[in-house]
C-alpha cells in the first residue's frame, strides 16, 4: 500500500507502510500528519490508516513538565442525516495543463471569428483532457476545476467557430451563386 503524507499542507510520499512506520518511530512524522492511500475516502490523520503503528517502538515518550500534547480533531465518519466534520486537504501544486487550457480555451473564445485562434480551442481542449489524466493518476495534484472549465469552454468556442463558418460561410456561397445568376 502506497501512503501519501501532507505535514504542514506540503504533499510528500508516497511512502511504503513500512517507511511509514520507521518514520513515526524516528520522530520524523506525526500520527496527526494527515494521509491518502488508494481506496482511502479522502485525507485523514495518519493514525486512521490500517497498519500504521501510533507506537511502533513499544515505549512512550516521556513529555516535559508541564507540556501538553496537541489535540488532533475526531474525524467522523458520514452518517445519513448526522454530523459530518470536514477534513482539511492539503493544498497540493496545480497542474499546470489545467491552467494552460483554461487560458487557451479562453483565447478561442476572445477570437472565434478568426481562424488561427479558434486552433488554440483545439489545444486547450487537448491540454484539460490531459490535465483531468495526470490529476486522476496523482490525487496531490490540484486543478481539476480549471481543467473541466477550460474544456467546456473550449468546445464552446469550437462549436461557436464552425457555426460561424457554417453560416456565414453558407451566406458568401449563396450570395455568390445568386451574384452569378444575376449576371
Amino acid at each position: 500500500m502506497q501512503i501519501h503524507i501532507a505535514r504542514n499542507g506540503q504533499p510528500t510520499g508516497p511512502f511504503s507502510l513500512e517507511e511509514v512506520n520507521r518514520q513515526l518511530a524516528a520522530g520524523t512524522l506525526s500520527v496527526s500528519d494527515q494521509a491518502w492511500y488508494e481506496s482511502a475516502a479522502g485525507w485523514a490523520p495518519l493514525s486512521t490508516v490500517p497498519g500504521v503503528s501510533s507506537n511502533p517502538t513499544g515505549s512512550t515518550s516521556p513529555q516535559p513538565a508541564g507540556a501538553t500534547t496537541p489535540s488532533v480533531p475526531a474525524v467522523t465518519a458520514p452518517t445519513v442525516g448526522g454530523p459530518v466534520t470536514a477534513v482539511p486537504v492539503p493544498s497540493g501544486q496545480t497542474e499546470p495543463l489545467a491552467i494552460w487550457s483554461l487560458v487557451l480555451s479562453l483565447l478561442a473564445v476572445c477570437g472565434f471569428c478568426c481562424t488561427p485562434v479558434v486552433i488554440t480551442g483545439i489545444g486547450g481542449v487537448v491540454c484539460g483532457h490531459l490535465a483531468l489524466s495526470k490529476i486522476g493518476t496523482k490525487p496531490e495534484l490540484q486543478g481539476r476545476g480549471l481543467a473541466v472549465a477550460g474544456l467546456i469552454i473550449g468546445y464552446f468556442a469550437i462549436i461557436g467557430w464552425l457555426l460561424w463558418v457554417l453560416l456565414f460561410g453558407g451566406l458568401a456561397v449563396m450570395q455568390g451563386i445568386l451574384h452569378s445568376i444575376s449576371r
